[in-house]
């Protein structure tokens, strides 16, 4: 796991006087993930500007696997961020073709042969989570892909003659020829989602790499595509066939993702899908002769969002090394945020767990520099309450657009429940229900802050589904498409890459995904059980607790704060006179949902923290809105 970065100029010339600045900046900008060791290549040819930059986490093959890595002749140059998990099949491969190898497993090299053997085919041979670049000198070609879940991030930005790319954000806007125009439309979809879906970021002129996808810049000539073809055939499970085939493409992930030099640990929140991995892990170990599983939970001072018993319990069951760690996520939260806005997250970003998420990778790197994690199985698997939303309002739309838009009585967060499904039940699509059913901030909401809204909702057909797709079915590859990189997956690697810890994630290897999106959803939720075909798969290493509980998300008491510790740093940030809020959305708005907060009236939790978010990245960003 490491940090990438590079930029490349086109037509003869001479770098000018403060590139040397700019790339110290731009490596700078990618430290944080890569403690191990950095390097620069800088193309030697006269009148030629490429640069390639790269900070290293040593996983694999420590001693020979520095970067930035060239063939033989130094025409090909990678720079490399992530894991191929089938190196050591490509090598082989590799070698049988004629190619030679300097390092001894090194899985940097199987890219720069590989690129030599097949080219733009290369990422499909991939197993693994990656963003590289590969720039060819013979025809000066840049080429740039990422793994097919977005597991790893990889930004990049056209300049007038040339491209620059990078791990973060930030990396990319040292080079001072990036301009950091803010649209309007961004501010408001991020209002909306609290996040920024994939190719999008929060500035007009940077955009992502999408999962699955490559660019390639050939001259003046940017281009790309997708080299992972989402499959959409059914698999229809009558018999415990299915069953047996998830179970092995899980065990296979697993071992697989077990390849390292360095001590690896195991996430373990006491939820299904972490203690699956788990579990899966600790037999994997067992059946190699190696030692006890390190599975490592985190504890919180505030009883209702703490799981460790259950973590303990699955630890004791399978007899793994097990650690609980208790941290204070509320100590010092707005510092926190600040550093991962300034180090990692480059953008707006209001996800709160991305709290609990650092201090759980600090606990854990203190213990190995790898881990495991049960990532993806949510989104996979059905996990999530708004798919049941979902086909639920399908069949009882017509009569829920019937009831009152609020509820006199129940708890805060119920009547906030009832208004979002009131909402999504008037929705004249599937594609607008499920926005109604995730957003943040309503579409009124963002008209009356903002002013300007464009409503996003995708139809079917862009993830690969019918037209007539089943709802759950669309939910859920929805979520794999936007939520899944845009938020859970960018919250994970910057949580954790801001102390230069891996996370690894076996229910993303593309060999899982694509035989869970074979099964339709409403199999995974028979029986209106979450995850029914995961939880068949694993009956016997799911503890009878662990299989019914429901639910509860990884979280901290953000809400609570706001209306204790944290009440007068959120007045200052949003109501101070050089605030973004205080500048360009409408105050009036703000005093109301601050004082609502306060007083208990509504739970404005999520729609505060994201414009808390958006007021700590103002304050560093030096952006324009445009």
């Amino acid at each position: 796991m490491c940090g990438i970065a590079g930029v490349i100029k086109w037509g003869r010339g001479e770098w000018n006087p403060g590139a040397r600045g700019s790339l110290d900046a731009m490596l700078a900008a990618i430290a944080h993930r890569g403690p191990d060791g950095s390097g620069q290549w800088v193309d030697p040819r006269p009148g030629h500007r490429a640069a390639l930059l790269h900070t290293r986490l040593a996983i694999i093959d420590k001693a020979g696997g520095h970067q930035p890595m060239g063939n033989e002749d130094g025409r090909v140059q990678v720079v490399f961020n992530g894991e191929i998990y089938n190196h050591a099949e490509l090598r082989q491969e590799l070698i049988v073709a004629g190619h030679h190898f300097a390092s001894d497993h090194s899985d940097t090299e199987v890219l720069v042969h590989g690129w030599e053997q097949w080219g733009a085919d290369l990422p499909q041979k991939l197993l693994g989570m990656f963003a590289f670049a590969i720039w060819d000198s013979a025809n000066d070609t840049l080429f740039l892909a990422r793994d097919r879940m977005g597991q790893k991030p990889l930004f990049y930005a056209p300049l007038d003659d040339g491209i620059v790319f990078g791990s973060t954000i930030g990396s990319v806007l040292a080079w001072p020829e990036v301009p950091r125009r803010v649209p309007r439309e961004q501010v408001g979809l991020y209002l909306q989602l609290g996040y920024l879906p994939p190719p999008m970021t929060i500035y007009r002129d940077l955009s992502q790499v999408m999962p699955g996808h490559f660019v390639r810049a050939r001259g003046d000539v940017v281009d790309g595509g997708n080299y992972w073809i989402w499959k959409s055939e059914d698999l229809r499970p009558k018999s415990r066939i299915v069953h047996t085939m998830l179970r092995n493409e899980i065990e296979q992930a697993v071992e697989s993702q077990l390849m390292a030099d360095v001590p690896v640990a195991c996430f373990l929140s006491g939820g299904v899908d972490s203690t699956i991995i788990a579990s899966v892990m600790q037999e994997a170990m067992r059946k190699h002769g190696g030692d006890a599983v390190q599975t490592i939970s985190v504890g919180f001072g505030e009883a209702e969002f703490d799981e460790t018993q259950y973590a303990a319990m699955v630890a004791k069951k399978i007899g793994s090394r097990h650690s609980r760690l208790e941290v204070d996520a509320g100590k010092d939260p707005i510092g926190t945020l600040t550093m991962l806005m300034e180090r990692v997250l480059g953008q707006p970003f209001a996800d709160s767990s991305i709290l609990p998420t650092h201090h759980l990778s600090v606990a854990t790197r203190g213990i190995a520099p790898v881990a495991l994690s049960g990532d993806g199985g949510d989104e996979l698997f059905g996990g999530y309450d708004r798919y049941r939303a979902m086909i639920e309002l399908d069949w009882w739309r017509h009569i829920l657009r019937m009831a009152p838009r609020s509820l006199p009585l129940g708890s805060t967060r119920r009547r906030e429940r009832w208004r979002r499904l009131a909402k999504a039940a008037r929705a004249k699509s599937p594609a607008e229900r499920y926005t109604r059913l995730v957003e943040i901030f309503p579409r009124e909401g963002v008209l009356a802050l903002l002013g300007h809204i464009e409503d996003w909702t995708p139809e079917a057909e862009e993830f690969g589904l019918a037209a007539h797709a089943r709802v759950e079915d669309y939910a859920m590859r929805r979520d794999q498409a936007e939520y899944l990189p845009g938020d859970l997956l960018c919250k994970v690697d910057s949580a954790a890459m801001a102390v230069a810890l891996e996370v690894r994630s076996p229910f993303l290897d593309h060999r899982v995904v694509e035989l869970a999106r074979a099964i339709p959803a409403g199999v995974h939720m028979g029986a209106g059980r979450a995850k029914l075909m995961l939880k068949l798969a694993f009956h016997g290493e799911l503890p009878e607790e662990i299989g019914r509980r429901r639910k509860q998300g990884f979280a901290v008491p953000i809400g609570e704060w706001f209306r204790g510790n944290l009440r007068a740093p959120l007045h200052d940030f949003l109501t101070s006179s050089d605030s973004f809020s205080q500048a360009h959305l409408h105050h009036p708005t703000i005093d109301r949902l601050l004082a609502e907060h306060q007083s208990g009236q509504r739970d404005h939790t999520h729609r505060l923290f994201s414009l808390l978010m958006l007021e700590i990245w103002w304050r560093q960003a030096g952006a324009i809105l445009t």
